[in-house]
């Protein structure tokens, strides 16, 4: 782990937490969650589909734009960092093959690229 190891919360009684899950789960029309496990426990990816468009929210798949220059580059918060990036190559990999909408939450800039592979990496196209 990286250098930025906190201590993880503890369950507090009485708190619900959903059954376990695994792959992808529909949750809507159009809607479909995707796991992407080594950030935190549950990370997952948000698959949008409407009107023949598509798009990924990413949330905490992404935390710098070097990482999709650098796929493999994990951040300290990453509790498992091989498996981040593991994750993030392959969901990457699917936006650019789809041609998804790739939406960041932490970048600053435009708020959304379609992404091209690029030797081992990524090149964003910005959409404003």
């Amino acid at each position: 782990m990286g250098p930025c190891l906190r201590r993880q919360p503890r369950p507090r009684p009485g708190r619900r937490t959903g059954p376990p899950w695994s792959g992808t789960r529909t949750i809507g029309t159009g809607l479909v969650l995707q796991e992407a496990p080594g950030h935190t426990p549950g990370s997952s990816v948000l698959r949008l589909t409407s009107g023949g468009e598509h798009a990924v929210f990413v949330g905490d798949l992404l935390h710098s734009p070097v990482q999709l220059a650098h796929p493999g580059c994990s951040s300290c918060f990453c509790l498992d960092q091989e498996q981040a990036a593991a994750g993030r190559l392959r969901i990457l990999r699917q936006a650019a093959d789809r041609r998804e909408l790739v939406l960041p939450a932490h970048f600053a800039g435009p708020g959304a690229a379609r992404v091209e592979r690029a030797g081992a990496g990524f090149v964003p196209r910005w959409v404003s």
